[in-house]
């Protein structure tokens, strides 16, 4: 009876011992379960740390745009209105930001379908628009846009994706207020459209603005072209932290005029677009 008894007992205890193996087993990928989990939250935790972060300082950055923006007079230091990238280091990071002038874009709830279709074939020429959609979107713009409306939403309805939208943005406004053109801060591809400017007269203007020189004389092109800024800007400011987030904020400002005690412009946000 006792060799039964020893051959019954070592199992038990085989058992037990595979048993507790078992369980030590499921508790070690429990607990690098848990662990694995809690890092993957402190991660996220890190992250969306990092993403509001880089969404303050370009908050901080659209606010440096609009003190330059205030700036009128003439011996103080401001950036083109033109698009031109102003950059400026930081403490976490690199803040980016642009100034355009609406007036120095082509309105498309004023300008006739001939000043607008070689923008959008300027476009199309990246983007995959032929010159054929270019007339008919452009016609379609001429006729329905509204003052004051939303240009990339009004791209987008026209069938134009996202992307190009923002593209066309740079170039149409709703907010130029009349069908005249500022010279003096419209990007090359809009003085390209102008009837009775040329490609070679229009990098002229460009090349002269950059390098301070006066506007040329603009012949019959002039019925466009009048050198008068504002009052309505688009501000797109970019923050870059070190750890690699990003944020983009972009604002649309009108003037409401110069503030008595400051002696700067003030201005009133109409619309403010984040991309974090």
């Amino acid at each position: 009876m006792r060799p039964s008894l020893t051959r019954r007992t070592s199992a038990t205890r085989g058992y037990v011992m595979i048993t507790v193996l078992w369980i030590g087993i499921a508790l070690s990928l429990s607990v690098a379960a848990y662990l694995s989990g809690a890092r993957e939250q402190a991660l996220v935790a890190r992250a969306e740390v990092n993403t509001l972060r880089a969404a303050e300082l370009a908050r901080a950055g659209l606010n440096v745009a609009l003190a330059d923006l205030g700036r009128v007079g003439a011996d103080q230091p401001r950036t083109p209105r033109d698009g031109t990238m102003a950059t400026l280091r930081m403490a976490e990071g690199i803040v980016t930001y642009r100034i355009r002038d609406e007036g120095g874009k082509v309105d498309i709830s004023h300008a006739p379908s001939e000043l607008i279709a070689p923008i959008l074939n300027r476009i199309g020429e990246v983007e995959g628009m032929d010159a054929f959609d270019a007339v008919n979107v452009a016609q379609a713009l001429a006729a329905d846009a509204a003052p004051g409306a939303d240009v990339r939403q009004i791209l987008r309805a026209a069938g134009l994706d996202s992307r190009t939208a923002d593209i066309g943005a740079r170039y149409l406004t709703t907010y130029g207020f009349d069908a005249q053109i500022n010279p003096a801060t419209a990007p090359l591809p809009v003085l390209e459209a102008v009837p009775g400017l040329g490609p070679a007269a229009a990098a002229d203007i460009v090349a002269r603005r950059e390098s301070g020189r006066p506007l040329p004389r603009l012949g019959s092109a002039a019925a466009w072209l009048v050198e008068r800024a504002g009052p309505a800007y688009t501000i797109e400011a970019e923050a870059r932290l070190d750890t690699g987030a990003t944020a983009r904020i972009r604002a649309l400002v009108v003037a409401r005029g110069l503030g008595f005690r400051s002696g700067r412009m003030r201005y009133e946000i109409l619309s403010v677009e984040k991309e974090l």
